[in-house]
């Protein structure tokens, strides 16, 4: 079986939503509630410390008012 997760990429994607989320002047704890998800669950995706799914993802966009590919780049 082939091992698909890659750590730079999951830290490069929570370094991504950390720098949107602060260009918004955002708390962790106030996009945490616009995206409808758990406070620890951000901060674990903004260290990089999981793979999450595309759905949280999804929410996390939402969140911070921006179209989900925004997300992507980096």
């Amino acid at each position: 079986m082939i091992n698909t997760k890659d750590p730079a990429l999951i830290k490069a994607f929570g370094d991504r939503i950390r720098s949107l989320r602060k260009e918004k002047k955002l708390s962790m704890e106030k996009l945490a509630e616009l995206s409808d998800i758990d406070y620890r669950q951000l901060s674990y995706v903004e260290l990089g410390e999981v793979n999450t799914t595309i759905s949280t993802a999804s929410a996390i966009a939402k969140g911070l008012d921006i179209p989900l590919r925004e997300l992507f780049d980096f």
